[in-house]
């Protein structure tokens, strides 16, 4: 059984430091690297992580068991990009080295998020964590704050909420005073209570932005209309129309639900009138985009017509559906249930023609599929 000790170093410290490129395969290779790292950064625990590898790889000889030591190095945007990295390069060393299991070697940091990725490939055998020992006076408060304040990665998850608490304060206070100096007798809110509202309010939205990267969507968004705009693309129009509908039908819903005072009836009446316009600003949208692909491609494309069938058949089944508790309700809608029957039988009927479109679409796909795969077999080597 040949046994493959692998040490990781996913935010590629080895390059951006030391210079040092991955796959790093063999007992020499990682030796150098490690002193290279240690050269340039005597306090990064990946140096210290390979040099427990290396000890651990003589002890193994030592026994008389076949074993063989590879450094994998990721990138310093820890994350997928890093972690594709760390992938292709032990797609690299399984090949070159051939490993029954694997001993993984981590410094506790971020390595042990890449276990998925080993596992998927080689079985792991043993995991070894690696602690380095430090004195006490090294352990003090204030290396600890000097270490972390250095480490762009350590700061940016501390300093950034920490700021945005100090901000999110100041400016409560200064509003609170600029309305004090306005107005002398204003006294609607405290300092304190603001600050507290804004503070909340503030790391709310800045954790929601970590969560779901909003930041980062928007910035694609506005990257994705600027390169409409610049293509001269129709979608970006009827985008904006659509929005507009939107908005308009949230107007005209707003103003329907008003004529009842039940609150039931209310809900009924807004989602009874707002369907006809979401239908409608779909239809606008899905109608840019096909007028886009001919247009700028030349092609014609079926998938417009299914969506545009899809989304009639949904909007006819909903609206009926209620128009019908409308009626049940004795509220504006039907005079009877013969119309509402006749808008469900249809939006079935529609729906039916779409799904029967997007199945020869499929099948057709599949054939052009075999057709392809069996020209790419009857080419000549």
């Amino acid at each position: 059984m040949k046994t493959l000790i692998l040490c990781i170093d996913r935010d590629d410290d080895l390059g951006r430091k030391a210079g040092v490129k991955g796959p790093i395969i063999g007992r020499e290779a990682n030796l150098k690297a490690a002193v290279s790292l240690a050269l340039a950064d005597p306090e990064d625990s990946d140096a210290n992580a390979i040099f427990a590898s290396l000890s651990l790889y003589d002890r193994l000889k030592k026994e008389g068991k076949d074993v063989v030591i590879a450094t994998l190095t990721g990138s310093e945007n820890v994350g997928m990009k890093s972690d594709e990295i760390i992938a292709k390069q032990l797609d690299i060393v399984i090949k070159e080295l051939n490993p029954d299991d694997i001993i993984f070697v981590s410094d506790g940091s971020e390595d042990e998020y890449v276990l998925p990725i080993i596992t998927s490939r080689r079985p792991i055998k043993h995991i070894r964590k690696v602690i380095v020992k430090q004195s006490k006076n090294i352990e003090s408060t204030y290396y600890i704050i000097k270490r972390a304040l250095e480490d762009k990665k350590l700061a940016k998850k501390i300093l950034i909420p920490t700021a945005l608490i100090f901000l999110a304060y100041a400016l409560s206070s200064l509003i609170v005073l600029a309305m004090r100096w306005y107005n002398p007798k204003f006294s609607f809110v405290s300092p304190g209570t603001l600050a507290l509202t804004v503070i909340t309010l503030t790391l709310g939205l800045y954790f929601i932005d970590r969560v779901y990267s909003i930041g980062k969507r928007l910035k694609a968004l506005i990257s994705s209309a600027k390169r409409a705009m610049v293509e001269a693309k129709i979608t970006v129009i009827s985008d904006t129309l659509a929005v507009l509908i939107i908005l308009t039908g949230l107007d005209f819903a707003y103003n329907a639900a008003l004529t009842s005072n039940d609150i039931i009836i209310q809900i009924l009446l807004f989602l009874h009138t707002l369907v006809l316009w979401m239908v409608f600003a779909i239809l606008v949208r899905e109608g840019g985009k096909a007028f886009d692909i001919w247009v700028h491609r030349g092609e014609y494309t079926r998938t417009f017509w299914i969506a545009l069938l899809s989304t009639i058949a949904t909007g006819i089944i909903i609206y009926a559906a209620l128009d019908y508790l409308l009626l049940i309700l004795n509220a504006v809608g039907s005079a009877s249930i013969v119309p509402i029957t006749i808008m469900v039988i249809s939006g079935i009927i529609v729906g039916i023609i779409s799904a029967i479109l997007r199945r020869e679409m499929r099948i057709e796909g599949e054939e052009k599929d075999d057709v392809e795969r069996v020209e790419e077999n009857l080419q000549p080597d």
